[in-house]
């Protein structure tokens, strides 16, 4: 398993995985600024891929209470490659991606009803930051490439990244 940066040369090989042609194009244009797709690769194909943060929360409860704090987002794995770590892989990745731009703690949201996600990140060291849920903004692309924005109820997890 090799996880690294994302790249514009990696675009098509993202969106033959996963789709979303635009959400990954528009991430990886803005890199490293509003922050870094991570690739995963196994045996030289897609297994799974994420969204580092790195830019201030769009969320004013995120904003105001953790400013700085970097956001772990859109984790996908393909059905193929679930079930053998490449979740935590990513994760651990991004975590040493915020140590070494030196943050502290990293934030992530998961939907109420993701059993499978709070496991995942429960497992690796994230607990529930105690202020609620909140309504996290979600930003989807139509068919022409034009932002559409909506909101979904997220318990927000937090971990402390050591020094």
């Amino acid at each position: 398993m090799h996880i690294r940066p994302a790249r514009a040369a990696d675009l098509p090989r993202l969106v033959a995985a996963h789709g979303q042609h635009h959400y990954f194009e528009q991430r990886i244009a803005r890199q490293p600024k509003l922050g870094i797709v991570l690739l995963a690769e196994r045996a030289g194909t897609v297994a799974g891929s994420a969204f580092l943060r790195l830019a201030p929360a769009e969320e004013w409860e995120l904003r105001e209470r953790l400013p700085k704090v970097p956001i772990f987002s859109h984790l996908e794995v393909l059905p193929e490659h679930r079930g053998n770590g490449v979740g935590t892989k990513i994760l651990a990745a991004a975590e040493g991606l915020a140590r070494g731009r030196q943050r502290r703690r990293m934030v992530l949201g998961v939907k109420p009803d993701d059993r499978t996600a709070f496991d995942l990140y429960s497992r690796n060291g994230y607990a529930d930051w105690g202020l609620g849920v909140i309504n996290a903004l979600v930003v989807d692309y139509d068919d022409q490439g034009r932002r559409v924005h909506s909101t979904e109820r997220c318990h927000i997890m937090i971990k402390d990244l050591g020094r």
